[in-house]
């Protein structure tokens, strides 16, 4: 496999004994907790390598476009694996369109109750999404784009089955307000608490039934 994190002509002595995909994961890790700390506005590319054990000089071989790219790298870690699960289970998918429906909120709601780095990234984007337009511009393409291309792979499904009404892929804003409940149960976690917040499995049924009576013929 290709290394995508190529050691540059003379990279610290500690760094080079780490495994690329160890030391990007030690990177990214620290920088999520620097984003945490201090926010995007607040957080430093030099913080970030002694987080990581490693020179400001080599952060920036890895990331040349700054805080930045380092960011876009953190959000990609967290995304891009259950993007690609749900892909996964869409494109193998025998059952009903409800069916298949069913499985992908599993694992959205899933990844709620799991996922630590993903809230605080998260949080990140919507707090100061509006002072950095960098931010809502990752948001919009890393995030909602990819989204609402799956939910609408999903209603088409159901479509070509039957089961969903003929049109609702087309109809403007529909995939958005099905995506909506996945957000703000991960807001209410966000501002709430894992113990306050609406449980997720009753959050997960009426996701499901709403968008159910949503699609139906």
């Amino acid at each position: 496999m290709t290394d995508p994190f190529p050691d540059p002509a003379t990279p610290p002595a500690r760094a080079a004994r780490l495994p690329s995909a160890e030391r990007h994961s030690q990177i990214l890790d620290a920088a999520v907790e620097e984003f945490a700390g201090r926010g995007y506005a607040g957080a430093r590319m030099a913080a970030v390598a002694t987080r990581a054990d490693v020179t400001k000089g080599l952060l920036y071989h890895y990331f040349p476009g700054g805080k930045v790219d380092l960011f876009k790298a953190a959000i990609e870690s967290c995304v891009d694996p259950v993007l690609q699960e749900a892909e996964r289970v869409s494109a193998g998918f025998q059952g009903s369109g409800h069916d298949l429906l069913a499985a992908l909120l599993d694992l959205g709601y899933g990844r709620l109750a799991s996922e630590r780095r993903e809230h605080i990234l998260l949080r990140l984007l919507l707090t100061e999404a509006d002072r950095f337009p960098e931010l809502a511009t990752l948001y919009r393409t890393a995030i909602l784009e990819p989204s609402l291309a799956l939910i609408g792979s999903v209603i088409r499904t159901g479509i070509a089955a039957g089961e969903f009404r003929a049109g609702a892929a087309d109809e403007p804003g529909l995939a958005h307000v099905l995506m909506a409940p996945v957000v703000m149960g991960s807001i209410w976690r966000m501002t709430l608490g894992a113990e306050q917040a609406p449980a997720l499995p009753m959050l997960r049924d009426a996701h499901l039934a709403f968008a159910l009576r949503a699609l139906a013929p």
